[in-house]
């Protein structure tokens, strides 16, 4: 079966993961993928490596800056001439099933319903503002969908009103522990370090993923600890440089910068994860199933998170992570203390999660329902 995957981005942040993931696992199972991206990228490079298809076309992805009349006439005219090239592709491939990776890409649902051919929706995403938005999404994804995944019950919770939930299956991401077994880190990069606790995020540098939250916590400790070095890993969406800037703006006004180092975009993330003594994820905004948890439970971190989204179902609470509040900084950092003055805690809870990880949410795990979703098509 020929399968054609479209997706909103070629980064390789956690969407871009999974669907990298995804392909792997249908292609050893005898599928042939083909993906269409809106532009090269790390995404692309890697996949090319893994000699799959990729073909660009301007996809006329969803995105906030296009929420204004000459923006939504843009996205209008993007997807109709998507639509058209994808149309030919299907034919020239003899695709026989489109599967549209987040729900920001409505070219592929458009493509199916007109060729009526098999579509699944792959749902990534939380949706709570604009209600509007997550309403015609949704409404969408179920019209032109045979099938859903759901990354999450709790993405399964804000989709179910307005989706048919007959469609829906919730599929956890899966992870190659195999992957994260490296030891070497970066401390040399980091020098002089006089034996400074790390503590690190690592995601796209946006105001729903919580680095100003992270900077108002770092603070918050910094007046408790003083041996605390804290990284920011991670780029903004090009065009929104601006928020990196305004972060490293607040920590200079707050008289932090000796506490912090920025590191950008990175690719050796396990390397990374081996420096951090604790690893901390201060969404404020709901994240459905962070993969970047996933990861750092296969590095046996200490880990930190807010008390919402798919991380609810990753970690128990003082056992393999910690979870603490959306809005409170002060009571954050004192939830955080004891894993900072306590390096048998974090060692002990390092390696709860590492088990949790192994036993929930391993890849065999994902490619099991995985493929018995693919697998109800030839039924």
């Amino acid at each position: 079966m020929n399968i054609l995957f479209l997706h909103s981005s070629s980064d390789l942040y956690g969407a871009s993961k999974v669907l990298l993931t995804t392909i792997h696992l249908l292609k050893k199972n005898g599928y042939t993928p083909i993906v269409v991206l809106s532009k090269t990228g790390p995404l692309s490079e890697a996949l090319t490596k893994e000699n799959i298809e990729v073909i660009l076309i301007p996809l006329g992805i969803l995105r906030k800056k296009y929420f204004s009349l000459l923006g939504l006439f843009n996205r209008i005219g993007n997807i109709q001439s998507a639509k058209k090239k994808i149309i030919r592709i299907c034919s020239e491939k003899n695709i026989e099933l489109i599967y549209s990776n987040t729900t920001t890409v409505l070219v592929g649902g458009l493509v199916a319903k007109k060729l009526n051919i098999r579509h699944i929706y792959h749902v990534h995403e939380i949706i709570e503002h604009p209600k509007w938005l997550g309403f015609f999404l949704h409404k969408f994804v179920t019209w032109s969908a045979q099938n859903i995944i759901a990354v999450s019950a709790a993405v399964n919770e804000n989709i179910k009103k307005n989706v048919d939930n007959k469609k829906t299956w919730i599929i956890h991401n899966g992870l190659d522990i195999a992957q994260f077994l490296s030891i070497k880190d970066i401390k040399n990069e980091l020098k002089p370090l006089s034996q400074k606790i790390i503590i690190g995020m690592i995601g796209r540098i946006s105001a729903g993923k919580g680095q100003d939250y992270f900077i108002d916590i770092a603070d918050e400790l910094i007046k408790k600890k003083r041996n605390l070095l804290f990284l920011i890993v991670g780029d903004p969406y090009p065009g929104n440089e601006f928020v990196e800037e305004g972060i490293k703006n607040k920590i200079r006004s707050l008289g932090l910068t000796q506490y912090f180092r920025f590191l950008g975009y990175r690719t050796d993330i396990v390397e990374i994860f081996n420096t951090l003594d604790v690893f901390v994820l201060p969404s404020t905004a709901p994240d459905s199933f962070p993969t970047v948890i996933l990861e750092a439970m296969a590095c046996r971190k200490a880990i930190v998170a807010t008390t919402q989204g798919g991380a609810l179902e990753m970690l128990i609470h003082n056992e393999s992570g910690i979870f603490i509040p959306l809005d409170n900084a002060k009571n954050s950092a004192e939830l955080m203390v004891p894993l900072l003055t306590d390096p048998t805690k974090r060692s002990a809870m390092g390696i709860a999660a590492f088990e949790r990880v192994r036993e929930k949410f391993s890849l065999s795990a994902f490619e099991t329902r995985l493929m018995a979703l693919i697998n109800t098509f030839h039924a």
